[in-house]
């Protein structure tokens, strides 16, 4: 028998089981139709006037999400608002008190914007529950325009507040929710039903310019609870091994068939064997060990950690040729040698068998 050598064959990674992390899920969902909720109530306030004049809002549009997903648990670590531009409709707001005077206001279709401005918002996965100050409501679109006369103050203004000029908006008020409802599992998916609470609160000082008797102020406010709900789908394909290794040993990139340590070793095989890039793999391949009269004895000794891919021992006479596998009785683990072994693992040969061995990485097809 020719002293043993590896050859850089490299089969497919095989999937392992890993421990579970949080996945990024981008979830596009939709502003629902459903009583008490995306309805917001709008109050107009102007000074001496008792009580406000209040009108509803209904807002629709559609609402992307990022989420974190522990795909095993179902719950969700962290919602970030990356793009949220919805609409309500045409509002109409009207007063009058004896004495103190009236207004009529009318607004247009009313564009807002949803935003995460410190990303990522945190969610607590235990409850789904999150702080909605985290995230905010801005009207960024549309006019609310019309009159205003108050008698004591002497002032009969017309009035045009426009939010694309000046958005009026702020961090939402109270605790929000998220919530995945599993619908689907496949080997390599998760459908949800996601609904998504978030309570809104907008409280501004409008300023009326060039007001006959100074500096003149109307409070604004709107409050409301805005849902989202569609269908996502998470994928939890588990990630590939090897490509887990490459990028944990600062590798990242790096293909199977490659020597980024410049050892001669290739990447697949070193990682197949169970050693990180630093380690030296000879001690770890293909050495001569004692014969007989009849046999050539071959070990291999693995990590105590284990190897992290089944390896297939190989023979052949003439390196050009294809190998063919070594029966399993003449491994001591039988072959493959199955992926987690650790310690020596023995290889015994008949003696008029001459030529070459190999490791290759994976089983054969």
């Amino acid at each position: 028998m020719i002293p043993a050598r590896t050859l850089p064959a490299l089969a497919l990674a095989c999937l392992s089981t890993c421990t579970a992390l949080a996945v990024p899920l981008i979830a596009n969902l939709d502003v629902v139709e459903e009583d008490g909720f995306n309805e917001v109530d709008l109050s107009f306030e102007p000074p001496l006037f008792s009580g406000a004049g209040e009108d509803t809002t209904v807002l629709s549009g559609q609402v992307e999400l990022l989420l974190e997903v522990d795909p095993v648990t179902d719950q969700v670590s962290e919602m970030t608002i990356t793009d949220g531009t919805i609409s309500g409709t045409p509002l109409s707001i009207s007063k009058s008190q004896f004495l103190v005077g009236n207004y009529a206001l009318e607004s247009t279709v009313i564009g807002a914007d949803l935003a995460t401005p410190e990303a990522p918002g945190q969610v607590d996965p235990a409850t789904g529950e999150y702080d909605a100050a985290q995230h905010s409501f801005t009207v960024s679109s549309g006019t609310l325009s019309g009159s205003i006369n108050i008698i004591l103050l002497g002032a009969n203004e017309q009035l045009t507040f426009d939010f694309g000029q000046t958005p009026v908006g702020g961090a939402g008020s109270g605790t929000g929710t998220v919530t995945l409802t599993v619908q689907e599992v496949t080997e390599t998916s998760k459908t949800y039903n996601a609904v998504v609470l978030l309570p809104i609160s907008v409280e501004e000082n409008f300023a009326v310019p060039d007001s006959p008797i100074g500096d003149l102020a109307i409070p604004i406010s709107a409050t409301g609870t805005a849902k989202l709900a569609g269908t996502v789908v998470l994928d939890i394909t588990p990630p590939d091994p090897f490509v887990s290794w490459t990028e944990d040993n600062g590798l990242a990139g790096a293909t199977r068939l490659e020597d980024s340590n410049g050892d001669s070793v290739p990447n697949g095989l070193q990682w197949a064997l169970g050693l990180d890039a630093a380690t030296n793999p000879y001690p770890h391949l293909l050495v001569p060990d004692d014969t007989t009269a009849t046999t050539v004895d071959f070990t291999i000794t693995l990590p105590d950690g284990g190897s992290a891919a089944p390896l297939t021992v190989l023979s052949g006479s003439d390196p050009a040729e294809p190998f063919s596998v070594v029966e399993d009785d003449a491994v001591s683990t039988g072959n493959p040698i199955p992926a987690g072994t650790s310690g020596t693992v023995s290889i015994s040969l008949p003696r008029e068998d001459k030529g070459f061995l190999q490791l290759m990485v994976g089983e054969p097809e």
